[in-house]
């Protein structure tokens, strides 16, 4: 019987501006969904799942529900088994339900052989993307899929462009160990429904500026880009040691910092001029101050999800 197992990785949405907008992958961390064909004829289910600490029910689950929402949509009777191998740290703005999205739309798209165009893999992927934070969205599956610097032009048709940017990019995360029931669905709550026409110009300053910065590899640019004054101070009441975590990593010359998709994770642009220890050592602090455990990781700009085939026993 054959399987097929497909890798995706972790990723940062939002990047600041970018809100449902921009998103990165990056190699700190890695889902592997392994898709393989179902004998059991008593199966309810399109999918079954093979989880551990993770939803089991296909609906509950953005890799599951990913899979279902795309063999029925193409109308495929055939059914399967999905397995899924949790590397990427869950509920901590790292992408973890968009990578086992992403991964199970791409290992479903190879063993059926479908070909299918890299949008309308972002589509599933994102409508699975609703178990988890109750709305599709489509900044870190697009991420995961296509690898690099993505731009979420449109969802509905989705429209998605990869932004060819400066692949030398160096990334540090900050990961506290903060756990909040239902986190992005929470964090999406608290994003204002109106913004004023002066915060909606600054926001496009940022997000023009953070965009040219990757491009070019300009680091005044990005460090003057990586910044909002609209979504991630709403979430700053979830977070209250983001605002002096932000400071010491500018403090210690990162070349820009956001919080990570809905948080808590921290994003800082690192470089040759950045003293990478001091920001570990000084915001390790910060975070320990309020009571949390962390931890880091340092990681470069990834490709996009990729697959390996096999036999399963």
């Amino acid at each position: 019987m054959r399987s097929v197992s497909a890798v995706a990785y972790s990723s940062s949405a939002n990047l600041g501006p970018g809100y449902d907008t921009l998103g990165i992958a990056h190699n700190a961390y890695f889902n592997t969904v392994t898709v393989k064909e179902s004998t059991e004829n008593d199966l309810n289910d399109l999918v079954k799942l093979e989880v551990s600490g993770l939803p089991a029910s296909p609906y509950e689950n953005t890799a599951g529900l990913a899979a279902t929402e795309l063999l029925r949509d193409l109308q495929i009777k055939e059914k399967f088994v999905l397995s899924i191998k949790n590397g990427i740290p869950t509920g901590l703005g790292l992408g973890s339900s968009g990578a086992s999205a992403a991964a199970a739309v791409e290992a479903l798209d190879n063993i059926l052989d479908l070909k299918l165009p890299m949008e309308q893999k972002v589509r599933y992927a994102m409508l699975g993307e609703a178990a988890s934070s109750g709305t599709p969205h489509a900044d870190n599956v697009a991420a995961s899929l296509y690898g690099g610097m993505v731009l979420v032009k449109s969802l509905d048709p989705v429209r998605v462009s990869r932004i060819r940017i400066k692949e030398d990019l160096t990334f540090l995360t900050i990961v506290p160990e903060m756990f909040i029931k239902e986190k992005t669905k929470t964090s999406r709550e608290l994003v204002p429904n109106m913004v004023s026409l002066k915060e909606h110009v600054q926001g496009v300053r940022y997000a023009s500026a953070l965009i040219s910065g990757f491009i070019t590899g300009d680091r005044d640019m990005v460090r003057d880009g990586m910044n909002d004054d609209i979504v991630e101070k709403a979430r700053e009441q979830l977070y209250p040691f983001l605002p002096e975590v932000k400071k010491l990593m500018l403090e210690y010359n990162a070349v820009g910092a956001c919080l990570s998709g809905a948080g808590p994770s921290i994003l800082a642009v690192i470089d040759q001029y950045t003293d990478t220890d001091k920001i570990i050592s000084a915001t390790g602090k910060v975070i320990s101050r309020y009571g949390y455990e962390f931890r880091t990781a340092i990681s470069r700009v990834a490709g996009g999800a990729n697959v390996k085939t096999g036999i399963a026993d």
